[in-house]
């Protein structure tokens, strides 16, 4: 069983994160004592050092070098000791404003990962909603004209899809309420997915006088009940920024990190895997931190992963950084709590 760090050791090791993300550079004992006002000794802060090495904590490129955190060190820091600092006011209100001056999802989440990137200079990842699970509310069914028909579907978070169906001939007032009235009572209380699924079953025994709308609604099914959104889609901000890094004068990671904003599907899959694999973290946790080796692609274990939930009801997305792992955490944690809130407060 690892022992318990003093407070020195605390101290020491604190110091060492907050300088290496700052600089970029590894940290010798003399330059923490003179930066700090230590009371101690570069000799004795060297011991500290050695000690937090042999723990894991920290190593050295050379041996001549000063001292960076392993993902063991950064570990420790961002659980025991991270002071997270709060947003500026004008940072606050320029997030709300984004999100709240845009009508349409996909519009928000595109502004506010550009924005995200921008303040974080991190990557900025916002997916949109995952809703194949989501609940149906109720089905509305109007005529537009005397061959189109609008179907309004409305699941539980609130959200609403509407399309133009189009049938030979023009269907009474009489036959829609009927019809609307049958769907509302077998339909609503299942997951998109449950209707989308079996529709044709549910829908089979409905008298032949109104066959034809029945027969345009399950041709339209796939179409109808299947997610709103695009299956996947993500938003990417922050890559002119990111690449502002000492890291990426490293031709080498430049090109991996292109690699990867050009491959969504690996994104979202490893946004996927921290979510299944964090279980219920996302709903008990404002969010969730992956720190190099921690992370599920071999590709990402010069990185560190921040993300958050956003909910509109029952469904919800991922709104998230991707960045060198001496990221600053302090902001980088706040700036993602407080989007994540501000789009599930406004969406809902």
């Amino acid at each position: 069983m690892a022992r318990e760090l003093s407070l020195r050791e605390k101290m020491i090791l604190s110091y060492i994160v907050q300088e290496f993300i700052t600089t970029a550079t590894p940290v010798g004992s003399r330059y923490l004592v003179r930066k700090y006002n230590l009371n101690l000794s570069p000799a004795t802060v060297r011991n500290v050092m050695a000690d937090l090495e042999d723990l894991g904590y920290i190593w050295h490129p050379h041996a001549s070098a000063g001292r960076i955190p392993t993902d063991k060190g950064y570990r420790f820091y961002v659980d025991n000791l991270l002071e997270v600092s709060d947003l500026s006011d004008v940072e606050k209100e320029t997030i709300k404003n984004v999100v709240k001056n845009k009508s349409e999802l996909e519009e928000i989440l595109r502004h506010i990962s550009k924005l995200i990137g921008k303040i974080s200079k991190q990557l900025s990842i916002a997916s949109t909603p995952q809703i194949n699970d989501a609940v149906l509310t109720k089905i509305d069914i109007i005529s537009l004209s005397e061959i189109k028909l609008l179907v309004v579907i409305t699941i539980h978070s609130g959200l609403v899809r509407t399309m133009v169906l189009e049938v030979s001939s023009e269907v009474s007032r009489d036959k829609l309420d009927f019809v609307r009235a049958v769907l509302n009572e077998r339909l609503s209380g299942l997951t998109l997915r449950q209707i989308r699924d079996t529709f044709a079953v549910r829908v089979y025994d409905i008298e032949p006088d109104y066959k034809e709308i029945i027969n345009v609604l399950i041709k339209s099914a796939e179409k109808l009940f299947y997610d709103f959104y695009e299956i996947g889609k993500i938003h990417i901000g922050g890559v002119p920024d990111i690449l502002e890094h000492p890291e990426f004068s490293d031709l080498e990671k430049v090109r991996s990190i292109m690699e990867l904003v050009e491959n969504e599907d690996e994104i979202i899959q490893i946004f996927q895997i921290l979510k299944n694999q964090m279980g219920k973290k996302f709903e008990t946790d404002e969010v969730i931190i992956s720190i190099g080796s921690e992370n599920p692609e071999d590709r990402l274990k010069d990185y560190a992963l921040i993300a958050s939930e956003y909910r509109i009801g029952d469904v919800s997305g991922v709104i998230g950084l991707i960045g060198p792992k001496r990221m600053n955490y302090s902001r980088m944690i706040p700036l993602i709590n407080y989007t994540s809130k501000v789009l599930s407060g406004v969406l809902e």
